[in-house]
């Protein structure tokens, strides 16, 4: 199924809902809401002027996104009928319409049953958006980081994890389990295999403007060769709390679970992805228990603690990975791993740059 073929969200005003219609003639709504038909971009000569222009701002992106209904067509009020607007300029390429989100059909499926530090290892097809960020940086060897796929050309990464890398020290590990296998096999029968881990190289880097100081540690990082539309069996991006309903959610004692393969109780990196089961629990009783570390606190993040009264936490390699919450079938990414106290010691929380905050950057900058 296509990314953009049921439901598309756009929030440059507001939340906009565009279905692609069942209708004859490939009727379909703009996104003002007017009648319409789904047709090549070509041939609606309002939006490929903007499509083809060599400056385009971001309310025009933000525009033209508000208009797709399938791959490299709009949906347009006043199509123009045969090749005419086409031929008249057969030497532009065809621009690709700017990537979108999945739909929930598409993304945060798990199909799998249920070490971070107190945490369970994962089966080898769970959590498939989680992505490992490989360095190839000097002393910065290794897997360091983690992230989030989101849709076929994008992942979520904390602004830490690449503020100093240039896109030819990283390497985004996609469909991986076992750092030390490839492909990943079950222990006991290795005839039970994933398909051969990608290994994706980074095109572009694009960290908050305002990154710093435990603010917007947030970053974007666009694959070079964009995936499948259909992923694969073990490469799957999560969902992202698009709707208004998840935008105003605090999430405040709900259970979530976090991924990763960083420091466990016996090593100093885990070898097999990891998973544990947090809380999440309010700012202001978050700040009261990290009072001591000076840490100060606003809607940008969202805090976590182990739901139990084990040890359950985030290391040093989970950094960037996925805070989760399942919902209605759906795993959404509703934090990145950030910072906290010395992990691993106490059932102090952890802070996580909470995603619902930067929901219009995200759709501003996956236009691009």
């Amino acid at each position: 199924m296509s990314l953009i073929e049921c439901w598309l969200f756009l929030f440059s005003i507001g939340i906009v809902r565009m279905a692609l219609s069942t209708e004859p003639d490939n009727a379909c709504l703009t996104g003002k809401a007017q009648q319409g038909r789904c047709v090549h971009i070509d041939s609606c000569p309002e939006l490929r002027k903007i499509a083809y222009g060599t400056a385009v701002s971001k309310a025009e992106h933000l525009y033209l996104h508000a208009h797709i209904c399938a791959p490299l067509k709009v949906c347009c009020e006043k199509p123009v009928e045969g090749n005419s607007a086409k031929d008249s300029t057969t030497t532009e390429s065809i621009v690709e319409p700017p990537p979108t989100l999945p739909d929930e059909t598409d993304c945060g499926l798990d199909n799998a049953a249920q070490r971070i530090i107190g945490g369970e290892e994962t089966e080898k097809e769970q959590f498939r958006w989680t992505v490992a960020l490989e360095y190839n940086q000097g002393k910065k060897q290794g897997i360091l980081c983690g992230g989030s796929l989101i849709n076929t050309k994008y992942v979520i990464t904390a602004a830490h994890c690449v503020a100093n890398v240039t896109v030819k020290e990283l390497t985004i590990r996609l469909g991986e389990w076992d750092l030390g296998n490839n492909p990943d096999c079950e222990e006991d029968d290795d005839q039970d295999c994933n398909p051969d881990v990608v290994n994706a190289t980074i095109s572009k880097i694009i960290i908050h403007p305002r990154y710093g100081n435990q603010r917007n540690d947030i970053a974007l990082l666009r694959l070079t060769e964009a995936l499948p539309d259909n992923y694969t069996t073990h490469i799957l991006p999560i969902c992202l709390p698009s709707s208004a309903e998840l935008r105003q959610n605090s999430f405040s004692d709900k259970n979530v679970s976090v991924v990763g393969w960083g420091q466990t109780e016996m090593a100093s990196r885990s070898q097999l992805k990891m998973y544990a089961k947090l809380i999440i629990i309010s700012l202001m009783e978050c700040a009261e228990d990290l009072s001591d570390f000076n840490v100060v606190l606003n809607g940008m993040h969202i805090c976590a603690r182990s739901a139990t009264d084990s040890i359950r936490d985030t290391c040093g390699g989970d950094s960037g990975g996925p805070l989760q919450i399942q919902l209605n079938g759906n795993y959404y990414l509703i934090g990145v791993v950030s910072f906290g106290p010395p992990c691993g010691r106490t059932l102090l929380p952890a802070v996580y740059t909470r995603i619902t905050f930067y929901m219009d950057w995200i759709l501003e900058n996956i236009v691009h």
